[in-house]
């Protein structure tokens, strides 16, 4: 199981939405039952991601994460959106 971290200024936000969208697109590409996600805080993504194989972040990512970081705007504005889940799917299937 890999644990993918959604990270937001308050973890409930923009982290929800985003997790929707994500959760989404990782079922339709043959990943359902195969990841986590855990929504957090921003100030508490670097300890989230100590056992995380993902970062995917609506803001930008903090210092001292120890994981890949994917940007989440794109899940929010559209934009760019192809390329971060092509990203999101090339680190979880490494």
């Amino acid at each position: 199981m890999k644990k993918i971290v959604l990270a937001c200024g308050s973890g409930i936000a923009t982290s929800t939405a985003v997790a929707n969208k994500v959760s989404t697109f990782l079922d339709e590409n043959g990943m359902a039952g195969k990841y986590n996600i855990v929504q957090c805080a921003i100030a508490e993504a670097p300890s989230q991601c100590a056992d995380a194989a993902l970062l995917i972040s609506t803001t930008v990512a903090p210092a001292g994460i120890a994981c890949p970081y994917v940007s989440g705007i794109p899940f929010l504005t559209g934009m760019g959106a192809a390329q971060a889940q092509q990203q999101i799917l090339d680190i979880l299937t490494k």
